[in-house]
């Protein structure tokens, strides 16, 4: 009894706390990031004329004059969204909320076949009340795609040895480095402790793991073709990579390889800080509240369970049927993956530590939090209640945070006065004023001229390179 009114309670919290991500999504966060305002000018581009923002037709990737280029994964279903939803930055707020509840379904799918519904509904709670994906997931952007396809990847992948699953799920892993640029080395990586994991324990026909290749590379080609052909979608990482020379001389040093090994060293262990993992998180309110760590208390307790059971096997006969030994192929692959997931992060130099960059670490942790949490339940009922308890704890601090002290404290990351600005523009003079004022926000000015203005995206793109080109002439650009 006492667990089914316990699993009722983390049904309704799940419910309730999923539903409040799409609430305020127009005010909190209060304006618009610039990388915000890039992704909606291009779905916008793609939704009027079927072209990027700077007006490519059908591209596979949005170039971006500046940020990240926004991949197909995102761009083509981002689409179909604005054109039932709009393209304004709270409708695309709205469709990364979709996106990650899309990953956390595929999280209770992945954990039914994996050891039942009791324990899918844990990893769920855990991946709900999760600081590290809340925040960033109510920003208009691309990047947890990565981790939701990874998900979806791993669902297939496990579901069966049938030749088309394995099809699917190298299909959803190739969309996942599609997606976002450290899945790219995540994903290959992971693929790697796959397949070590699956040696010897369980019969895979041939067919299934020549249509996963196959399906995986094919699905890559686009991808590959595009990275010979065009460097345009390593600039970015060539940018901020610990290899940029210019950063290794800022440091002092000379580039050799035990400098780079040192420096890539010093950005991993940053992502293991306590105040990262424990106390406030990323440094940067695009990505944290500031006030809890990365991790839950769900997660921070799963931790305490680990420890309990591991000093179990030295006080009990039966260590066969502890958790730690039973599953403990199941805990180092999850252990493995979490830390790979940190690698390509610590390959950057700007913004560290940096909870976005090591989202594909994120599932995994769900999947360890759900499993530490199940396992103490199985072998004591009343940890039912606790959980319940523990998610209303964690769940409620964090709403309460985000709602009340997170939209005050996070508003200069968000460029609110260039919106609040244009809200109150009347006149042609009005508008005149603000593009020569925020001349240099391409993307900020283009998309209130389309939002407010009812321009198209043709027209707000001449308008801003005309007013450019006419600054260059007078060197005032």
């Amino acid at each position: 009894m006492l667990k089914k009114i316990a699993i009722v309670f983390v049904i309704i919290l799940v419910l309730v706390l999923n539903v409040l991500r799409f609430w305020k999504l127009d005010t909190i966060p209060n304006g618009f990031h610039v990388d915000e305002v890039g992704s909606a000018v291009t779905v916008e581009c793609f939704t009027e004329k079927g072209c990027d923002a700077e007006l490519r037709p059908w591209p596979l990737f949005g170039f971006m004059e500046y940020g990240q280029d926004k991949p197909p994964t995102y761009i083509y279903p981002g689409m179909l969204w604005g054109k039932v939803f709009g393209t304004t930055v709270p409708s695309l707020r709205a469709f990364s909320v979709s996106v990650l509840l899309i990953g956390i379904l595929g999280l209770f799918f992945l954990g039914w076949q994996l050891f039942g519904k009791a324990f899918a509904l844990v990893v769920v709670l855990a991946a709900t009340c999760s600081p590290w994906a809340w925040v960033v997931t109510r920003v208009a952007l691309e990047s947890y795609l990565a981790p939701v396809f990874a998900i979806w990847g791993l669902y297939f992948f496990w579901r069966s040895s049938r030749w088309w699953d394995w099809a699917v799920s190298g299909i959803l892993f190739a969309c996942a480095m599609y997606s976002y640029p450290p899945a790219r080395l995540q994903i290959p990586l992971m693929l790697a402790t796959l397949a070590v994991y699956e040696w010897g324990r369980r019969f895979i026909p041939w067919q299934s793991i020549i249509s996963f290749i196959s399906s995986f590379i094919l699905s890559l080609l686009p991808l590959a073709i595009l990275y010979t052909r065009d460097g345009t979608l390593s600039d970015r990482f060539k940018d901020i990579s610990i290899l940029n020379q210019n950063y290794l001389h800022s440091l002092g040093l000379s580039g050799n390889v035990w400098d780079i090994i040192a420096v890539f060293i010093h950005n991993y262990f940053l992502h293991l800080s306590p105040d990262f993992i424990l106390m406030t998180g990323d440094p940067s309110f695009v990505h944290s509240t500031r006030h809890l760590g990365i991790l839950s208390g769900l997660d921070i307790a799963a931790f305490f369970i680990l420890l309990v059971f591991v000093a179990l096997i030295f006080f009990r006969r039966s260590w066969v049927d502890n958790p730690v030994i039973k599953q403990r192929r199941w805990l180092i692959l999850l252990a493995i993956n979490f830390f790979i997931g940190i690698i390509p992060s610590a390959l950057t130099n700007q913004e560290l530590p940096h909870a976005l960059r090591i989202c594909g670490s994120w599932p995994f942790m769900m999947l360890f939090t759900g499993l530490m949490w199940f396992s103490a339940a199985e072998c004591l009922t009343f940890v039912w209640p606790i959980i319940a308890l523990a998610g209303i704890l964690c769940g409620g601090v964090l709403a309460y945070q985000y709602f009340t002290i997170y939209p005050e404290e996070s508003k200069g990351m968000f460029d609110y006065w260039v919106k609040d600005t244009a809200e109150q523009l009347q006149t042609p003079q009005d508008w005149q004023k603000y593009m020569l004022y925020f001349h240099h926000r391409n993307y900020h000015i283009r998309y209130f001229m389309v939002h407010r203005l009812g321009l198209t995206c043709k027209q707000a793109n001449d308008i801003w390179w005309q007013m450019h080109d006419e600054l260059v002439k007078e060197n005032k650009w």
